[in-house]
């Protein structure tokens, strides 16, 4: 195990560039692949000696596959609290995670963000091995791509519970057959505002995927944010999954346009009030909480987008998602001392105006 640990070094590599204004509908796109390890209990029921024992299989593992010699083994007990935050705040791990960090482990590429890409390997999460990977934008297939390609090769190496009828073998029911989650966030403030989104959602359920919120607790959503997931692995296969949440993706992009067009043709002054609105919150606010900011930058990305304010610059929603996070801002711009949370909030408050006001250019 690499007990060297240099998450500190890369904070700054923690970052996803756009190419296409068209992907800010679509902001990211992750696939992880569940699995387990034969002749282990999972890990509802695993104890202590049962999860050294996966740790270590997963480590001799890696050791022994050249396309992970870039990535290094962290047990996450030796992770510092504000690294373990910043992987919770890019979803890496979850935060139940983090709270119970006896016998897991994360495996990242020494990069962090490599290629436009983030691939992790998360050992004794809810199942003994989670392979993940997000891309920003509609990418789900390259995502899958690079989960796949990463597990064929642990597959050689480890022995993966499996059943014949059933398909991989998961302690949480919704994962068992493929194994497989892929997801896509999507920004959709017009398709909110039009309440084209309530039939979509419908439609989505019927096909088997899901909505909930990307952040938050539950379902409230949180700045026109919506992340939908396939809710079925079982009876379908990886390539059908990957295919139908590609073309949601396109689909929900069309659909958010056309929403845009038709909100665009129309004159509706409580729409323009709530962007200046969102304005002056920015323009003027002292302190700043993280789903304010996400509130208040979703309404004038979508005013920015019907042309209804000019004095904010285009801005990289995703990527400022990422800036203005709690994690970030304590290694970013806050260094050497545990910070207040109202200390957080001021310094959030002064990087929104810095990075989207025009009058700070």
């Amino acid at each position: 195990m690499d007990e060297n640990i240099l998450i500190n070094q890369n904070i700054k590599d923690l970052k996803f560039k756009y190419n296409s204004e068209k992907q800010q509908v679509v902001l990211n796109s992750c696939v992880s692949l569940f699995r387990n390890i034969s002749g282990y209990k999972f890990n509802v029921v695993t104890d202590k000696s049962d999860k050294e024992g996966i740790l270590n299989l997963v480590a001799e593992a890696k050791s022994r596959i050249s396309l992970l010699d870039s990535f290094n083994f962290y047990n996450l007990r030796d992770i510092p609290r504000l690294q373990r935050q910043l992987l919770i705040d890019q979803k890496v791990i979850s935060s139940s995670t983090a709270q119970k960090i006896s016998g897991k482990a994360v495996i990242l590429n020494s990069r962090l963000v490599d290629k436009n890409k983030l691939t992790a390997i998360i050992v004794n999460e809810d199942e003994h091995i989670k392979i993940e990977c997000v891309m920003p934008g509609r990418n789900i297939s390259d995502c899958y791509k690079e989960v796949l390609k990463v597990e064929k090769r642990l597959e050689k190496k480890l022995s993966f519970s499996f059943n014949q009828n059933l398909g991989y073998l998961t302690s949480n029911p919704s994962l068992i057959g493929t194994g497989l989650k892929a997801t896509i966030v999507a920004h959709v403030p017009s398709m909110v505002i039009s309440t084209r989104i309530i039939d979509f959602i419908k439609n989505l359920n019927q096909i088997g995927f899901g909505v909930s919120s990307f952040f938050g607790e539950g379902n409230e959503i949180i700045g026109n944010l919506f992340q939908i997931s396939n809710l079925i692995t079982l009876g379908k296969n990886e390539e059908s999954i990957i295919e139908e949440l590609t073309i949601i993706g396109k689909n929900i992009a069309e659909e958010e346009e056309e929403a845009k067009k038709e909100l665009k043709s129309t004159e509706n002054f409580s729409i323009e009030d709530s962007v200046y609105r969102s304005f002056g919150m920015v323009k003027y606010a002292k302190i700043l909480s993280f789903e304010e900011s996400l509130e208040l930058l979703s309404i004038l990305k979508f005013g920015i987008d019907l042309r209804i304010i000019d004095e904010v610059r285009k801005f990289d929603f995703y990527e400022l998602i990422n800036i203005i996070s709690d994690s970030n801002i304590e290694i970013n711009y806050i260094k050497n001392k545990k910070a207040t949370l109202d200390e957080i909030d001021f310094i959030r408050a002064c990087v929104v105006r810095e990075k989207i006001l025009k009058e700070y250019s």
